[in-house]
């Protein structure tokens, strides 16, 4: 009796007479045996390739499942990057106009008849009783209706009004800014230059800003 296909598959089965199961176990077990490819015919070929081919082709198919997921994950990876430089864009843009409120500013004390102090990042301002300020550090224009006195954080130029004259003010210096009654024009003068000034002015700046 020849071991075929057939015969393993009773094998399997459990249908095998004693004999067949010897005959099949010995095939099995004997490594000398020289090994003669099993008579299979063309159907059952046909079947074994079609399983064979079933098998196959779900992992076939994967590597298209995976450049899919690949480009999910790209078009993921652009969304977030244009999100990121969305953010990063919007920070600069708020940033921007942060910059832009610090660097120009306006200051009431028109109603008090005490000093008022004000603190920002570029500059200290003490304003007069019944005075007003507007400063622009980007252009150096102060514009003030009664005294006031800055104490710049840095070093920039201030530029008269009405005038082409520009005073440089320097950082942590104290600065007294007046208008003149008769020229309507402005005068700033620091607290060293305070000896030059009438005795009269200089007693009315101490008992304004007390610090004279």
């Amino acid at each position: 009796m020849q071991v075929d296909h057939k015969l393993i598959e009773k094998y399997h089965l459990n249908q095998c007479t004693p004999e067949e199961r010897n005959l099949v176990e010995d095939w099995l077990m004997d490594d000398t045996f020289d090994f003669t490819p099993l008579p299979i015919s063309q159907i059952d070929k046909s079947h074994i390739q079609s399983q064979i081919w079933g098998n196959i082709v779900p992992y076939i198919n994967e590597p298209i499942a995976i450049i899919k997921n690949s480009r999910r994950t790209k078009l993921l990876c652009y969304i977030s990057i244009a999100a990121s430089l969305l953010i990063i864009f919007g920070f600069f843009i708020y940033k921007s106009s942060i910059d832009n409120e610090i660097s120009y500013a306006t200051f009431d004390n028109s109603t008090s008849p005490n000093s008022k102090y004000f603190k920002k990042n570029s500059y200290e301002l003490i304003l007069a009783k019944h005075a007003t300020a507007r400063i622009n550090l980007e252009t150096g224009e102060f514009f003030s209706i009664g005294t006031m006195v800055i104490i710049p954080k840095k070093d920039f130029e201030f530029n008269l009004i009405g005038t082409s004259q520009k005073k440089e003010l320097k950082n942590g210096e104290t600065y007294f800014i007046l208008n003149s009654k008769n020229t309507g024009k402005q005068i700033i003068f620091s607290q060293s230059e305070l000896t030059f000034l009438a005795p009269t002015i200089q007693n009315q700046l101490k008992l304004q800003f007390n610090i004279i």
